[in-house]
């Protein structure tokens, strides 16, 4: 911490003897420079903004309205006022591309008519002609108070006599508009500005103050009677003021501005001395703070910063050393209070989940099979009244493995090949019921030892019987097989019975959906369960056509998953 502020401080000391060293000219020569250039941007920005009229202007003496008013002598009263409106709208539109106080005039003066868009003006020849001119010209006594004008003329020279002129356009800038101008850059730390061209009245802002302008435009003397830009250092009462000039190629007029001088060198002679002062007081201080903010703020603050990446990657057995005697030891104790407290917490969750998780596959598997007890019950009463023992004995057996597999609740995880026997007993029971039925199971030999949860397959199964070939009048058959492609196993469920219309399809996969909380179905609702929550997310269920003509369920999941492996731990 200490050799970082004197690696800040260094830069600020050396700031301040490069400043001091500096003579109050070269600084006088900076700020005389600076003003230039803000007057020289002034100006570009104004001259700018006035050629944006010339753009906007100029084209009407080609504008399809004009010369169509000029040369179409055959037009109607009524086409004659149409096309002077549409004239008037445009100049309009010319007049309005910038803020500035302006109108604009089309003269024709072979017709002896002038449309403008100041709805007070009325055709004048001789003022006209007194006020013409290629470039722009000031003018004390336009309609509406003195300003610039400009003419533009097809020939690009004056003629003669005006009335040759088939057509010309005039622009009056008023002097209102540079009068606001000076009041927005006197707003910028000026002090006195204003325009200047010799045998014209001075343009200045409404809230001029400081020495005489005209006597400033006097000391100018001929550097304001030539195209020069330059500056001037003149006392006026005793007081030195900066006076400087820039010329408009544009206007061809100056903008002059005077600032005092003291006002400007002044602030920095006592910035200085104070700045020098501030910096040695600086230095020794910030030494002295930099030492013990170091020890009593910065290392504590270092071991908390330390504390928290630790926690975050994961080791919740840190615990912060409080061996300080300060602030930061109250901080640190309850730190480390509360990295025990997240410990617990976290571990007591993880025992939770693990716990509702388990609770949860067993509360799944568990909804799967009642009903079918039932049913074989039945079966072996009815057989037992007719006196086939046989058949009494096949379904004995095939129940006692059949339940024996299922009430293991120790173990989830079975291999592949043992679900599918599971499911070639379940097909056996129900053949000893229904003598059509037929079946086959394609297992590859390299995918038996694959592990998943039990009795996953198997309601797939039981439903193809129960709601795909229960209701048929012809023999029923079921296919299971399995295949692995890039990296993905499908589980295929067929059968050859009625099959799903795109409706009941569409409700079979929005129920889903239906998250665990809120919906206790079964069937095919819990083998998705239990699906997505051994392989994933990504595991999935997909219902199709059977080539077989009754429906296809197909099982569909990434190998290789975490949860996978866990199953085939347990």
């Amino acid at each position: 911490m200490l050799i970082l502020l004197l690696i800040l401080l260094t830069p600020v000391v050396a700031l301040y003897y490069y400043s001091t060293s500096k003579s109050i000219n070269v600084i006088q020569e900076e700020l005389i420079k600076a003003s230039l250039n803000r007057m020289e941007l002034f100006v570009a920005q104004m001259d700018a903004s006035i050629e944006k009229f010339d753009l906007a202007s100029a084209p009407m003496l080609v504008d399809t309205n004009v010369l169509e008013y000029l040369y179409n002598h055959e037009m109607s009263d009524y086409s004659l006022m149409k096309t002077r409106l549409l004239i008037q709208e445009k100049l309009s539109l010319a007049s309005a591309s910038g803020n500035w106080r302006n109108d604009v005039t089309v003269y024709f003066p072979q017709r002896g008519d002038s449309i403008s868009s100041s709805p007070s003006y009325e055709y004048d020849l001789e003022e006209f002609d007194s006020r013409f001119s290629l470039g722009w010209s000031y003018s004390e006594d336009l309609e509406i108070g003195s300003g610039f004008t400009r003419t533009y003329v097809t020939t690009g020279y004056k003629p003669a006599r005006p009335d040759d002129l088939d057509v010309a356009v005039r622009i009056n800038l008023y002097k209102w508009s540079f009068e606001n101008l000076l009041d927005t850059y006197k707003s910028d730390h000026s002090d006195n500005p204003f325009f200047y061209k010799a045998g014209h009245a001075i343009i200045a802002s409404r809230s001029a103050k400081g020495p005489e302008m005209e006597q400033i435009a006097t000391d100018l003397g001929d550097r304001v009677q030539s195209r020069d830009s330059g500056y001037l250092i003149h006392s006026y009462g005793g007081r030195p003021y900066l006076i400087t000039y820039y010329y408009s190629n544009l206007l061809e007029w100056h903008l002059i501005d005077s600032v005092p001088l003291d006002q400007i060198i002044g602030p920095i002679r006592q910035q200085r001395i104070l700045f020098g002062a501030s910096s040695i007081i600086l230095l020794l201080t910030g030494i002295t703070a930099a030492s013990a903010l170091y020890w009593n703020v910065h290392r504590p603050i270092f071991h908390l910063v330390r504390a928290v990446q630790r926690i975050k990657g994961g080791d919740y057995a840190y615990r912060l050393p409080t061996k300080s005697n300060n602030e930061f030891t109250f901080l640190m104790q309850n730190f480390n209070e509360m990295a025990t407290q997240i410990q617990d917490l976290i571990e007591n969750d993880l025992r939770s989940r693990i716990l509702a998780r388990d609770a949860t596959l067993k509360q799944l598997q568990a909804q799967i099979h009642p009903h079918f007890l039932y049913n074989c019950l039945g079966f072996i009463i009815n057989m037992t009244k007719m006196g086939k023992d046989r058949a009494v004995m096949d379904m004995a057996y095939h129940l006692a493995d059949y339940y024996r597999y299922t009430t293991r609740m120790d173990n989830q995880g079975v291999s592949l090949g043992e679900e599918l026997a599971f499911v070639r007993i379940h097909l056996e029971i129900i053949r000893l019921r229904n003598e059509t039925l037929t079946y086959s199971i394609g297992l590859p030999e390299e995918l038996a030892e694959l592990r998943i949860p039990r009795l996953l397959v198997q309601p797939l199964v039981e439903n193809a019987v129960v709601h795909g070939l229960e209701n048929v009048d012809y023999p029923g058959r079921v296919e299971v097989s399995v295949c692995v492609k890039d990296g993905w196993l499908s589980l295929e469920v067929e059968d050859n019975g009625t099959g799903l219309n795109k409706e009941q399809n569409d409700r079979l996969y929005s129920e889903l959906e239906i998250p665990a909380g809120e919906y206790t179905g079964c069937g095919l609702w819990n083998v998705y369960q239990r699906l997505q929550g051994n392989f994933g997310p990504d595991a999935e269920i997909v219902l199709s056509q059977s080539r077989l003509g009754g429906l296809c369920v197909k099982l569909h999941w990434r190998l290789g998953t975490q949860d996978e492996r866990k199953e085939e731990a347990v």
